[in-house]
């Protein structure tokens, strides 16, 4: 019986680059799913079918965490999360084939000969990934991985969780903090076999929105000013402001935020909007307002 996969609904993008920011590799790929069932262009081709994608997404995974000393969060430890469908033998058997203890020793003699300087030293990993570099910033370090081109479905998982071992060991054995890893996919692909697979996982498992997380940026105050749209960013205990300013109104405030503080969290930026928003409602409707 000839399978008929289910009905995309795309929404329209600027079909740009995609930043996505995560925890681990099971979040990073429910993101990566997502993206590409829902906003990815589709192309077909006679031995393939048609096929979901989605160009430029940079998936960033270990993210700043708040505590009272606003510590970095180290990544985790391969999870073989239930949904993945991945079982630690699976992997290293993956890694085993994937020369990844190899990769890890090429990155360590690199970086030892370069004083821990960045090392461009791992070309072409395997058939998914081109190149990866490591960065040493005040005793921890960060990995850049060029990901050329990725089926999502079935072989980022492995992928990711492969070279984000090649990280945290090279970081260990360097005596090193683990920083994040940010993955530039310059084409991430979903095939139309994968589509009614994706949406069940998807609909049980990839749930928004998060439980908000307090930015490590700082806090945003917002009011009506005489008629115009103001907007402060303080340091979480209001001791410093570190920017201000006024706009004729609240469409202005906010689109200038998400252009200029690229650094915020996504969480962030949607309050910002929602704010924004209701800001926008209150000085049309002459209505006191007040920031939730």
């Amino acid at each position: 019986m000839e399978h008929t996969p289910a009905r995309r609904k795309v929404y329209s993008s600027r079909k740009t680059s995609f930043p996505l920011f995560s925890h681990d590799v099971g979040d990073s790929w429910l993101q990566l799913l997502n993206l590409v069932l829902r906003i990815g262009t589709e192309k077909s081709s006679a031995d393939a079918g048609r096929t979901a994608q989605v160009l430029n997404a940079m998936v960033t995974i270990g993210l700043p965490v708040i505590a009272e000393d606003l510590e970095v969060a180290p990544i985790k430890p391969e999870a073989f999360s239930s949904f993945l469908g991945i079982q630690p033998d699976e992997f290293e058997r993956y890694f085993e084939a994937w020369n990844g203890a190899r990769h890890i020793d090429a990155a360590c003699e690199h970086l030892a000969g370069n004083s821990g300087a960045r090392s461009d030293a791992l070309v072409r990993l395997s058939p998914h990934t081109l190149s990866a570099s490591f960065d040493v910033i005040d005793g921890t370090i960060f990995g850049s991985f060029v990901v050329r081109t990725i089926d999502v479905f079935r072989d980022w998982p492995l992928e990711a969780m492969a070279l984000l071992r090649v990280l945290r060991e090279t970081g260990t054995r360097m005596d090193l903090e683990v920083g994040a890893a940010t993955f530039v996919v310059q084409s991430a692909l979903l095939h139309e076999r994968d589509w009614s697979q994706a949406e069940p996982v998807l609909a049980e498992h990839f749930r928004r929105p998060l439980p908000l997380q307090v930015d490590h940026s700082g806090v945003f105050l917002f009011g009506n000013d005489g008629g115009k749209a103001r907007g402060m960013l303080l340091d979480h205990d209001a001791s410093a402001i570190f920017w201000e300013d006024a706009f004729e109104n609240p469409d202005q405030l906010s689109w200038y935020i998400v252009d200029t503080m690229p650094w915020l969290l996504p969480q962030h930026i949607r309050y910002v909007g929602q704010e924004c928003s209701t800001l926008k409602r209150a000085m049309e409707e002459r209505a006191c307002y007040l920031q939730g």
